[in-house]
């Protein structure tokens, strides 16, 4: 234990240093900066008349997208009802913010805010609140790495992924392996849950029921989108689009994981012989709505919102929120 409390001491300095603080915004604005370099680079390569030409145009994709916004801050609202107690507006204003953060901060700091946002309405001890944080991020990746696995051993056993075919060597034993020590991890997890988290495993399978529920249509409304823009697309392309932006949006700290996506969706779109000024479009509009979007809504909830809670949130140490199992 005493290592674990000189380890716990020394991220705590090391956060609290205003010289790492300095380096990790320097790092984030780096990686920011190479990204849409790469992505500037990759659509001069395309040609921006051709880019600008081939934007969505047909009003349903704007529709969907706004639906699709507010797909995860509706399932949190059902989620996280079932550990606190809070009026569902309240609850969607919060999870708007937390979504935010999360797009335009660094992944978790929507998390952090969610977490200062919730310890002021309800009777536990931030201890509590932060286990009941950690097993919905447990939850939510637990749904989202099964069926990113699922999926792409799907894509590679039926073999319609032209990408696939630069993959030596690849056999329905090595699916079947991959499938196996998912399913293993899962059942591993059920049996020693008690000692990941502390959500009973009835709550645990609602909440991943949840997940599992506003992912299959979030995703089927995202490929319903795409396909009005670039028509006749196989359904095999899709899922892999799809497999390709869930392991993107797994990846922590990533800052502008819209960006990413974008980089690598124009890259997917050349492999896969897609129309891509087609997908340069159709993800470039995707990503500035979401920027516009996120500008917006949380000005107006800044706005009419105390601004005594979002000060808090700034001024909070986030090298405290580690959960303590002493």
């Amino acid at each position: 234990m005493n290592k674990i409390n000189r380890i716990k001491d020394y991220w705590q300095a090391l956060n609290q240093d205003p010289s790492t603080k300095k380096a990790v915004i320097f790092l984030r604005r780096i990686v920011v900066f190479v990204i849409i370099g790469i992505i500037i680079y990759q659509l001069f390569l395309i040609g921006w008349r051709e880019v600008l030409t081939s934007l969505p145009v047909h009003p349903l994709f704007y529709v969907i997208f706004f639906i699709l916004y507010v797909t995860l801050p509706i399932a949190e609202i059902f989620i996280y009802r079932q550990v606190w107690k809070f009026r569902a507006w309240e609850g969607f204003k919060a999870f708007i913010t937390k979504k935010v953060y999360n797009d335009e901060v660094m992944g978790y700091s929507g998390d952090f805010y969610l977490f200062v946002w919730i310890r002021k309405k309800i009777d536990k001890s931030g201890k509590e609140i932060l286990k009941n944080i950690r097993d919905n991020v447990i939850i939510s990746g637990i749904n989202s790495n099964s069926i990113a696995v699922l999926l792409i051993g799907i894509l590679i056993y039926v073999g319609q992924v032209e990408i696939l075919d630069f993959i030596d060597d690849l056999n329905i034993v090595y699916v079947g392996t991959g499938v196996l020590i998912t399913m293993v991890l899962i059942v591993l997890i059920i049996q020693f849950r008690k000692y990941l988290f502390d959500l009973p495993l009835k709550k645990a399978l609602i909440a991943y029921s949840i997940y599992f529920t506003r992912f299959i249509i979030h995703h089927a409304l995202l490929i319903l989108q795409w396909a009005i823009v670039i028509p006749n697309t196989p359904m095999s392309v899709w899922l892999t689009f799809i497999a390709v932006l869930v392991v993107v949006n797994r990846i922590p700290f990533l800052p502008s994981k819209d960006f990413v996506f974008l980089w690598f969706g124009i890259e997917l779109s050349r492999m896969l012989n897609m129309a891509t000024a087609s997908v340069a479009g159709m993800l470039l509009v995707s990503g500035a709505l979401a920027k516009v979007t996120n500008l917006i809504l949380f000005s107006l909830i800044s706005y009419y919102t105390d601004p005594e809670k979002l000060e808090e949130f700034h001024k909070t140490d986030k090298s405290k929120l580690i959960i303590d199992d002493k």
